[in-house]
């Protein structure tokens, strides 16, 4: 595959992933104001372009065995944890934003636990293990096995949470 090739196709999977992202945001809008067939569209929609992003990462070769995609994942999240989000943090406080501060707190918090799960789940998988997820709705905290009182990130109660699908 020559190099313009894998750059359009990473441009591409971007582009989809996020679209299929804000189509579901959109979705559930849709569906708060009562406009059914309206959210309908927008969650259609999205699949559509989630198989789009689907097919982009295959093509990028990106998809390998389980154990590799989860060490992947790891050196990932580790990465946006430790450096991203900091930076987004103090750039949001300097410019006196709180709710973007917040947010970007609440981020890097959950994405530090995120490195845990995923150091986590590659010894569920060598143990051969199997467990369930808990995401909270407000700050995305994922929990491994069972519904905390209260969200050690953002504070929330425990009914916020739903099971991971």
């Amino acid at each position: 595959m020559g190099e313009e090739t894998r750059k359009n196709l990473h441009t591409a999977y971007e582009g989809e992933a996020k679209a299929s992202v804000r189509l579901k945001v959109y979705a559930e809008k849709a569906d708060k104001e009562e406009y059914p067939g309206v959210a309908g569209l927008f969650r259609a929609v999205a699949e559509s372009e989630a198989i789009h992003a689907r097919n982009n990462l295959r093509l990028l070769k990106e998809i390998q065995d389980t154990e590799t995609n989860l060490s992947d994942s790891l050196a990932r999240e580790q990465k946006i944890a430790g450096v991203a989000y900091s930076e987004f943090v103090a750039k949001a406080e300097a410019e006196g934003d709180e709710n973007s501060a917040r947010m970007f707190t609440w981020a890097r918090d959950v994405e530090d636990v995120h490195v845990k799960l995923y150091e986590k789940a590659l010894e569920h998988l060598l143990a051969e293990e199997e467990t369930t997820y808990y995401i909270c709705d407000v700050c995305g905290y994922v929990a491994d096995g069972s519904i905390p009182e209260k969200c050690p990130v953002c504070g929330s109660d425990a009914k916020v949470f739903y099971e991971s699908p």
